[in-house]
C-alpha cells in the first residue's frame, strides 16, 4: 500500500479506517470509550489520531491528566470541523482517527458523522438509554451515506438480569450489538485520574480484556462493513 494511507503494524498492512462515538445522551461511558480504544489500537501498532469534537472536551482533559496518552495526537475541533480533521489526520498517515463526538443532538452532528467507516453507540442498559440510542441510530441513518453502526453495552454488570433483558429487547428491536460489553469497573475513573488507560494501569485485568474485545470487533467489522 503506497503514500501514508497505510502502514504495516505487527506484520500486517492496515487500511486507514476513522471511528466515531455517538450518542445524545451523557453519561454513556463515550469519551471513556473512545480514549481508551485509541490507547488499544495504538498498543496493537496503529498509527492513531484523537478528534475531541465534543465540547465538553471530556478526551482533551483525560489526556492532559498524565504522560501516558502523550504520544497519541489529539485535535479539538467543533462538530463541523470534524470532517477536516479526519482528512489532515489520515494525510498525516494515520491509520485509526478516533472521533468523540457531542452527547447531546449538537449543531454539525452529521458532519462529526460523515467521514466515519463506523459509528459505535454506547448505552447503559437501561430503557431510556435504549430510546435515546434509537434517536442517534435515526441520525445516523438519516445521513446521506451511512456507515455501518453497532450499539455498544457499557457500565454493565456481566450475565445481569437487566443487561440480558435489555440485549434481548434491542435485538428483537431489530438493532445489532457487539457481543463485547465495556463492564463496569472502577479501574476507567481510577486510569482517568492518572491520564492514563487500564491498558497500562492493569494490562493483565478485566478491562483490558473488555477494550482488547471490543476492538477486535470493531476491527472485523471496518473489514467486512456489513
Amino acid at each position: 500500500m503506497g503514500g501514508t494511507r497505510g502502514r504495516m503494524a505487527k506484520g500486517r498492512a492496515t487500511t486507514p479506517k476513522t471511528v466515531a462515538l455517538a450518542t445524545m445522551k451523557g453519561g454513556s461511558g463515550k469519551s471513556t470509550l473512545a480514549v481508551c480504544l485509541a490507547a488499544a489500537w495504538a498498543g496493537a501498532g496503529e498509527r492513531v489520531t484523537l478528534i475531541d469534537g465534543d465540547r465538553q472536551r471530556s478526551v482533551t482533559r483525560w489526556r492532559a491528566a498524565g504522560e501516558a496518552l502523550a504520544t497519541i495526537p489529539l485535535v479539538e475541533t467543533d462538530p463541523h470541523g470534524v470532517p477536516e480533521a479526519v482528512r489532515l489526520a489520515l494525510a498525516d498517515g494515520a491509520t485509526r482517527v478516533v472521533v468523540d463526538t457531542p452527547g447531546f443532538r449538537a449543531a454539525g452532528m452529521e458532519d462529526a458523522l460523515s467521514r466515519a467507516d463506523a459509528i459505535l453507540v454506547p448505552l447503559k442498559p437501561s430503557p431510556v438509554d435504549f430510546e435515546v440510542a434509537a434517536d442517534t441510530v435515526e441520525l445516523i441513518t438519516g445521513l446521506s451515506h451511512p456507515p455501518p453502526h453497532r450499539f455498544l453495552l457499557t457500565q454493565s454488570v456481566r450475565d445481569s438480569v437487566v443487561a440480558r433483558h435489555m440485549r434481548s429487547e434491542m435485538i428483537a428491536a431489530g438493532y445489532t450489538l457487539l457481543v463485547a460489553e465495556m463492564l463496569h469497573r472502577v479501574v476507567y475513573p481510577e486510569a482517568a485520574l492518572m491520564g492514563a488507560t487500564p491498558m497500562t494501569t492493569a494490562p493483565r485485568g478485566g478491562a483490558a480484556r473488555d477494550i482488547e474485545a471490543i476492538r477486535a470487533e470493531v476491527d472485523a467489522l471496518l473489514a467486512n462493513p456489513v
